[in-house]
């Protein structure tokens, strides 16, 4: 399966169905013709086996309610002329086109057909541009720079009637589509997970978790057999050592996977789970993982719901363990926190140790690692250090690096010390009549409350 075809098709999709929401006199699946125009576009540029090639994109790509007969395929393209009606009419003042979602597909269709081992050779690349072209001119004429007006509309207003209050009606439509955003691909992901400063061991941890889970995907479908491994983690390290910043990487990367169908991050800590009252724990409890659901639970100081006695933390963890069990492919936990705390708490409960079989450890950053942690909040400010406040800084990195105090805050440490810098700089330059476009862009070391 192709990561952005299908991140494609799934937009365009969804902004379909969401457009049926508008009232019709005459009920027309416009996910129906597109799926259609893209089972015709696909004929249109295969020289040969054109309808296996369709068959095989609608097993890989389209569930079972959109698949089509070949027979009911129209004459390519069918939905532009309706597309570039609701983009005019419907979202005239929004960023989000149906017609750029359109033809991204289209467009990444045909790229994994061209650049497939197994199927260039059968490929017209030539129609395919000239198909993309012709799709592209058009809706610049028609979206772009044609006025509303100048459409032809007669058979559309015919299948699409918008009634008096449609404002109100398609205004929950738009706010729905805008929803179809971009989504990152896997290659992009985990650029970004390798980008990450620091945390070598981790990105090794990381790559390894998702080569294991690739290659049983692949015996899966191969019919070889596999061994269940537990995808639930425990994150062990100090405040600000990225462990947050990793899960939410790892939610979307398990999203474009397919082992997560949402992809989404849902934070919580203690105050998030236990309740004053017996039996409103697991109510509490209860609404949060339904809430990930799809995604990643990250329970943070996950330690702190096991104080012992009738603390109702017990509770929390007895109802997060049977979720576990219940749902166990429906959702992922990752327990974080201090390292020696968090092996206390899982061996607590044999329930957590049994569950929670891998851990990752995330180390302090190193005086080089916070120098340019620091140096990348500079740039995404458009901002630089003189040289006076780079050795000040440099130096006052190396103590505290050798002295750390027990709250020692690593990332946060560096965007804490990096908001002072930037309120005092603003504070210093208030004071002088004149300043010029390099004052602003320049920290130096009066800014920073720090020894030299």
């Amino acid at each position: 399966m192709n990561t952005k075809v299908k991140n494609a098709i799934d937009q365009l999709l969804t902004a379909c169905e969401q457009i049926e929401n508008v009232p019709t006199i005459e009920k027309l699946s416009l996910t129906q013709l597109v799926i259609g125009d893209i089972c015709s576009f696909i004929k249109k540029i295969s020289r040969n086996d054109a309808e296996d090639r369709i068959a095989l994109f609608q097993k890989t790509y389209l569930d079972r309610k959109w698949h089509l007969d070949s027979k009911k395929f129209g004459e390519f393209p069918c939905s532009t002329e309706m597309i570039a009606y609701i983009d005019n009419e419907i979202f005239y003042e929004s960023s989000v086109k149906l017609s750029s979602l359109y033809l991204l597909t289209i467009t990444e269709i045909g790229k994994s057909y061209l650049f497939s081992p197994s199927d260039k050779k059968d490929i017209d690349a030539q129609a395919f541009s000239e198909l993309i072209q012709k799709i592209n001119h058009y809706f610049v004429d028609c979206v772009i720079n044609k006025p509303i007006n100048d459409i032809k509309r007669t058979q559309l207003e015919k299948k699409i009637s918008l009634e008096d209050d449609k404002s109100s009606k398609t205004e929950s439509v738009i706010k729905e589509l805008s929803k179809v955003e971009h989504e990152d691909t896997l290659e992009e992901l985990l650029s970004q997970l390798d980008d990450l400063i620091g945390l070598t061991s981790v990105k090794q941890e990381v790559h390894s978790l998702i080569n294991l889970i690739k290659i049983n995907k692949m015996k899966e479908e191969r019919g070889i057999k596999t061994t269940d491994v537990s995808k639930h983690l425990v994150f062990l390290g100090n405040p600000g050592t990225g462990k947050t910043t990793v899960a939410r990487l790892l939610a979307n990367i398990y999203k474009q996977i397919h082992v997560l169908e949402k992809g989404q991050l849902v934070e919580v800590d203690r105050a998030s789970l236990v309740a004053g009252y017996v039996g409103q724990t697991a109510l509490k409890t209860t609404e949060k993982i339904n809430e990930a659901m799809g995604g990643i639970l990250f329970i943070d100081e996950a330690y702190t719901l096991a104080k012992g006695g009738n603390d109702f933390g017990q509770e929390a963890i007895d109802t997060l363990l049977k979720a576990m069990e219940d749902r166990r492919d429906s959702f992922i936990v990752i327990v974080a926190g201090y390292p020696d705390l968090m092996i206390k708490f899982l061996e607590s409960n044999p329930g957590l140790k049994s569950r929670f079989n891998k851990s990752i450890l995330f180390e302090d950053y190193s005086q080089e690692e916070l120098f340019a942690i620091f140096e990348s909040l500079c740039r995404k400010s458009d901002l630089h250090l003189d040289e006076k406040a780079r050795e000040a800084l440099i130096k006052h990195l190396h103590e505290l690096c050798i002295n750390k105090p027990d709250n020692f805050a690593n990332g946060r440490e560096m965007r804490n010390l990096f908001e002072r810098a930037y309120s005092n700089q603003a504070n210093r330059l208030a004071s002088l009549s004149l300043i010029t476009n390099e004052a602003f862009l320049e920290l130096t070391v009066e800014d920073f409350e720090i020894e030299r």
